[in-house]
């Protein structure tokens, strides 16, 4: 498993898969302000392992903290049907 490291968030992809803190993460969107973004990762469970909630980066943070999986991809759609559903609640 090769890991590159995040410089730029303008590099970041849905269809990506994002090694944070040991766990792998699928990058959702950002929000906040464009003074200070927050960058929202979904957590990409191993089978049989329970959900985690998301995850709110910010552009240190992500620097510091997340490392791309080179060669690995996720499937996009379920991704933003989990994210959707999350926020009509």
């Amino acid at each position: 498993m090769k890991l590159s490291p995040v410089y730029d968030p303008k590099s970041l992809s849905s269809s990506k898969v994002y090694r944070i803190d040991g766990a792998f993460y699928q990058y959702l969107r950002q929000s906040g302000s464009s003074a200070h973004p927050q960058y929202v990762f979904g957590y990409l469970p191993a089978p049989g392992h329970k959900t985690k909630s998301d995850l709110l980066l910010n552009r240190n943070k992500l620097i510091s903290r997340c490392e791309e999986v080179v060669g690995m991809a996720c499937n996009t759609t379920e991704a933003k049907e989990s994210s959707e559903q999350l926020q009509l609640f």
